[in-house]
């Protein structure tokens, strides 16, 4: 019996991705956990109008949506070759 056949690799199972499930307006502390950052970052963020946000009476709300696509401009990465 060759050696591949003793060793033989388990089947690789790709990863199962929940989605998230909580509330999709955050508050400032929420949102801070959300991009693992601190609160005074993301009131930073919400004064110089990084990330949109919904005045709501004296609290700061932030949609989930939002957060997310400031993290896809955030990314830095490989360039598309021209």
């Amino acid at each position: 019996m060759s050696l591949q056949k003793r060793f033989k690799k388990p089947p690789v199972i790709p990863p199962v991705v929940t989605p998230f499930t909580g509330p999709r307006l955050l508050r400032i502390k929420q949102a801070a956990a959300y991009l693992s950052v601190g609160t005074g970052t993301v009131r930073k963020l919400v004064k110089d109008r990084a990330i949109p946000h919904i005045p709501e009476g004296n609290k700061i709300l932030i949609d989930r949506l939002d957060l997310d696509r400031f993290i896809e401009r955030r990314k830095v990465g490989a360039g598309v070759a021209a």
